[in-house]
């Protein structure tokens, strides 16, 4: 879908001293994994998921909408919308249903969850994984981590993804979102970074 072209401001946060080692970037990872991943996009993949799955097409968009107003930079908005026109591309391709708007990335995997018969923990768990593990293969590459260390760290996101996800599908409704304002700030700066190796 397009996630190793973004590193969701982990770039910048490396450019700027904040991740340095491995322990720098486990913390990192999992800080946004327990603080914007549990309360926006395993509620949200779950939500999308669940109307999708019982026909409610209107509520995928209106969960869709929702995801958007969460991502607070430039950045994070266009990699939602750029990742998501690249899965609707590969639903259609599959000949799979899809709503007739384009949607996010999160909501259009919660889509292509219910299309497959995943249960929603099952697409929580899978979103969740997937985003750690692209976080760490940017930090492996931003850090110069080595291959030994990434391992490490994802060893250590996979003992906390049960808890993770448990904790995102009990997110009530009006209580998704979450701001991570050294996120944002990262998100933000790295709009104007000069030399960058990843879009977000």
């Amino acid at each position: 879908m397009g996630a190793y072209q973004h590193s969701q401001g982990l770039e910048k946060a490396v450019a700027r001293g904040w991740i340095a080692d491995a322990e720098a970037a486990g913390a990192w990872i999992e800080g946004l994994l327990r603080h914007v991943v549990v309360h926006v996009d395993i509620p949200v993949a779950i939500r999308a998921r669940d109307a999708w799955a019982s026909g409610d097409a209107a509520a995928v968009l209106h969960w869709d909408r929702v995801c958007h107003a969460c991502r607070e930079t430039a950045e994070a908005r266009r990699e939602e919308a750029d990742m998501g026109s690249a899965l609707m591309r590969l639903l259609h391709g599959l000949d799979e249903p899809t709503p007739s708007r384009r949607l996010g990335f999160v909501t259009a995997f919660g889509v292509a969850g219910a299309n497959a018969g995943l249960a929603s923990r099952e697409v929580a768990a899978g979103l969740a994984w997937a985003w750690c593990e692209n976080q760490t293969l940017a930090a492996v590459k931003l850090a110069r981590l080595g291959h030994i260390a990434g391992q490490r760290i994802l060893r250590r996101l996979g003992d906390v993804l049960e808890e993770v996800v448990g904790a995102g599908m009990q997110v009530a409704d009006d209580d998704i979102g979450r701001s991570a304002p050294y996120l944002a700030l990262a998100g933000t700066w790295h709009e104007t970074q000069p030399a960058r190796l990843y879009r977000s």
